[in-house]
């Protein structure tokens, strides 16, 4: 069956969230959904209730934990939407979803970027998770950033976009497999090779705050993969000769270096330089985004 669209969730020990994000989505003719479990542990009985009610949905699963991009990727397998739309299982869409599919399912265009919404997933409270990209729409839509390059290089996250699956078929671009950012590569792959771009000001999805998700849990080995992967990330704009102002790596070798961590400090260091970085130049960044960060917090 040909659809316009196909919406990837990955899934992971929140059955009750994922029926929230369910409820949020349309039941249409032209709208594949396919839900890729991550071997999940508990619930399981919720879970398998979901999968009976939504028996409209395409589920799959993993095999073996391999997180959100791994997930991700088994569903672009399976994909057969002219476009491809992200969601995460603890989030869910606005009430402008099914219109925006139905308009732009005549449109012609490799990404198309949308505002959206945060709110904490218990309380409701209004929370920050997506003002960085409403901040860039406003740039593009007041003419700040004409070439949408915060959008296609800086905003990595996969929700409030859709994306051909042509442009991810024709460059075979994949998630990292990480525990953490595994969609940032992805993001600026895509924003890289995409020709036609679309910006829309109406908020299209909720993304949550909530205790114990993967976007608040720290630990070494996940601060060594972010530094990895904006690295991986600098080395690529700097071949390709794109200016962006990407710093989240320094940010955290400043946070480190500031909270006297310097053994950690070190092993990221070390790995930076393993990449081809100077130890010069890791700390001429570090001074700048350094002396950034007293300028915010005096002004």
């Amino acid at each position: 069956m040909d659809y316009n669209y196909t919406l990837l969730i990955p899934h992971y020990n929140i059955p009750f969230l994922l029926r929230r994000l369910l409820k949020s989505v349309p039941r249409r003719d032209d709208l594949q959904v396919i839900v890729v479990d991550d071997c999940s542990s508990r619930d399981l009985d919720e879970y398998d209730k979901i999968r009976e009610e939504y028996d409209w949905v395409e589920w799959y699963d993993t095999g073996v934990n391999g997180g959100g991009g791994k997930a991700r990727n088994i569903g672009l397998g399976h994909a057969k939407g002219k476009y491809v739309i992200f969601a995460d299982a603890d989030d869910y869409f606005e009430k402008d979803f099914p219109t925006i599919l139905s308009e732009y399912s005549l449109k012609n265009f490799d990404i198309a970027f949308f505002k959206g919404v945060s709110r904490d997933t218990d309380s409701g409270v209004m929370s920050n998770r997506a003002d960085h990209l409403n901040r860039y729409v406003d740039m593009y839509v007041n003419g700040s950033d004409s070439d949408a390059n915060n959008l296609r290089y800086l905003y990595g996250e996969p929700w409030c976009k859709i994306i051909s699956k042509s442009l991810i078929d024709r460059y075979d671009i994949k998630f990292d497999e990480t525990v953490i950012h595994n969609d940032t590569t992805f993001g600026y792959l895509t924003g890289f090779y995409a020709k036609r771009i679309l910006v829309d000001e109406r908020k299209i999805y909720c993304v949550t705050t909530r205790k114990g998700s993967v976007s608040v849990t720290t630990s070494d080995d996940r601060i060594l993969t972010r530094v990895e992967v904006f690295c991986r990330a600098e080395l690529f704009f700097i071949k390709h000769k794109v200016h962006v102002r990407l710093e989240e790596h320094y940010t955290q070798l400043v946070r480190l270096f500031v909270h006297r961590r310097f053994l950690l400090l070190g092993k990221c260091v070390r790995l930076m330089r393993s990449n081809g970085f100077s130890r010069r130049y890791i700390l001429n960044r570090c001074q700048r985004v350094f002396f950034s960060i007293l300028r915010d917090r005096i002004g």
